[in-house]
């Protein structure tokens, strides 16, 4: 008796596979910890260089997933419901730019008022970090791919962290040891995708 094959099922095992080069989250990786040195540093041209070299892996990842993997057309289906997630992550994410951005201008005072300075400590971070999370979170389901669950933690429990830190000055450590551990992750994930799946060009030119 020959199986059913459960098309929908097919193309979100293709789907998920395309999440399995790690380069989103070297992206993430390289963002987070660039903006927790840049608030060690007190240097905030450290985050604009970081994301400048983030988007490195997002610019030369189609090719390189596409010479392992190949192309795929997803069903329109698919793509509207990827759509309504990328519409949530970016909401999320200009929230995160809007705090970011109030973040910069608070700390580029020298002095600041003392409802600000509270402000900043109790709700700021915890904000940031519970719209970073919701990002990570919104890709984990949008792709079903787990680890952006754990990420979503981590992320939280670091800025939350930080939060508390903040007193002594010691707030951008945890948020740039998340970012190494998300980059470190996505550095072996991308060295395994790599051995795992060879370059179909290169294997027919030989």
């Amino acid at each position: 008796m020959q199986k059913k094959i459960n098309i929908e099922n097919v193309e979100r095992k293709v789907f998920v596979s395309y999440f399995s080069d790690g380069m989103w989250d070297i992206y993430g990786g390289l963002i987070l910890s660039g903006f927790g040195l840049s608030i060690l540093t007190g240097q905030m041209i450290l985050l604009i260089v970081f994301i400048a070299i983030a988007m490195v892996p997002i610019l030369i990842r189609k090719p390189i997933v596409a010479s392992r993997l190949g192309s795929v057309t997803f069903s329109i289906k698919r793509e509207r419901k990827t759509m309504k997630y990328k519409t949530a992550a970016w909401i999320a994410g200009s929230l995160v730019l809007v705090s970011g951005a109030l973040f910069s201008a608070l700390y580029s005072f020298s002095t600041l008022p003392a409802w600000l300075d509270t402000m900043l400590e109790n709700s700021l971070f915890l904000f940031m970090g519970a719209m970073l999370a919701s990002i990570a979170c919104i890709a984990g389901y949008a792709t079903a791919v787990r680890r952006f669950y754990a990420y979503a933690i981590v992320v939280f429990l670091a800025f939350g962290l930080a939060a508390v830190l903040r007193p002594q000055d010691m707030e951008g450590i945890p948020i740039t040891a998340a970012g190494g551990l998300i980059l470190l992750t996505g550095i072996i994930i991308l060295i395994r995708f790599l051995r795992n799946n060879p370059n179909y060009d290169q294997e027919a030119d030989r």
